[in-house]
């Protein structure tokens, strides 16, 4: 008697319990359509860098882009061959020549960032 009262229990329930999980899942979609309305933001990032001032970075600038941060450093802008030890004949022994910095000049590292709403 206790297994139909039960199954009787179980029968009467179960209308209960499945109008619940539509109830729930319905509730879940109207959450996720108010989100499609709200604006969102992207933010993105581009690292730009400018060797020996052969660049501006005036065209990212006119296009909306924000300096973030900067580095600086030293690097070579030219090369020049030279003797490897003063006895070295450059025009007989190609292998006693090295390349060696000529002229130094400055590399600037920008990190940019451009906000977008979507």
């Amino acid at each position: 008697m206790n297994n139909q009262n039960l199954r009787h229990l179980l029968f009467l329930l179960s209308p209960l319990i499945l109008s619940s999980c539509t109830f729930f899942s319905s509730d879940k979609q109207d959450t996720s359509k108010s989100n499609l309305n709200k604006n969102i933001q992207i933010i993105e990032s581009i690292e730009v860098s400018i060797v020996c001032n052969k660049e501006s970075i005036n065209k990212y600038l006119l296009k909306g882009w924000e300096i973030q941060s900067s580095s600086e450093s030293e690097v070579p802008c030219t090369w020049k061959t030279q003797k490897s030890t003063p006895k070295c004949n450059l025009k007989r022994d190609k292998g006693c020549s090295i390349t060696v910095p000529d002229i130094m000049g400055k590399k600037i590292t920008y990190v940019l960032i451009k906000t977008r709403v979507e």
